[in-house]
């Protein structure tokens, strides 16, 4: 083989960098598309304080890995549950009113998550485990130690994979299940990093640029 003794003693030897763990975490929400056609917002979000602040914008940064999102369904049947979203955001957000109307407004503004962990089963059918947005709180809540962590879910399907539908059912801040079509859902597979593909019926979008996190959380 070639001679690759000045690259060895350039790189840096692999070592197994810590992860979130399943829990509540202050954040700020980096990015939102609107999908009308199915109702729901597509929110994208990184860690704005802690011990992970700035994480995944950091991993895109060096990995070329997606930021993480869920989804915040509009339609009528989850009103309740988007405006727990909202009222979430604006009790984070000193001063800040949503207009009901504008999504862009969301950007940049902080909010508490709390991070569950799935079982589910990859495209190849192997068993793995993810983080997912469980519920969403304002930032106190989760300074404040006011919210549950989940069990863990197991979504796994025997002969089934899910890279049809990699979403997992979650529950809102009540614990309270919703529906599928209704559900606030995520994805980020923190343990193996793999990107699930997108559904069928999902309409594509870009995905927009991190927003920086800066050196002292403003929420």
């Amino acid at each position: 083989m070639k001679n690759i003794n000045k690259k060895l003693e350039l790189a840096q030897e692999y070592t197994e960098f810590e992860k979130p763990k399943a829990g509540g975490y202050v954040c700020i929400i980096t990015g939102v598309e609107d999908v009308p056609d199915r109702e729901y917002l597509k929110v994208y979000y990184d860690i704005a304080d802690g011990e992970f602040k700035g994480y995944y914008t950091d991993l895109k940064k060096r990995m070329g890995w997606d930021m993480p999102y869920f989804f915040k369904s509009y339609k009528d049947t989850a009103m309740s549950f988007f405006k727990g979203f909202v009222t979430s955001i604006e009790e984070t957000n000193k001063g800040f009113k949503w207009d009901g109307e504008t999504e862009s407004m969301f950007i940049k503004k902080g909010v508490g998550l709390v991070f569950g962990e799935e079982l589910y089963t990859n495209s190849k059918g192997e068993s793995k485990k993810r983080l997912v947005v469980d519920s969403v709180h304002s930032a106190n809540a989760i300074r404040n130690g006011d919210f549950k962590i989940p069990e863990i879910k197991d979504s796994r399907r025997i002969g089934v994979s899910d890279s049809a539908n990699p979403f997992s059912v979650n529950t809102d801040t009540t614990g309270t299940s919703e529906t599928e079509s209704d559900t606030e859902q995520s994805f980020y597979n923190a343990t193996t990093m793999e990107t699930p593909e997108p559904t069928v019926e999902e309409t594509p979008v870009s995905e927009p640029s991190p927003v920086e996190v800066g050196e002292d959380c403003p929420f």
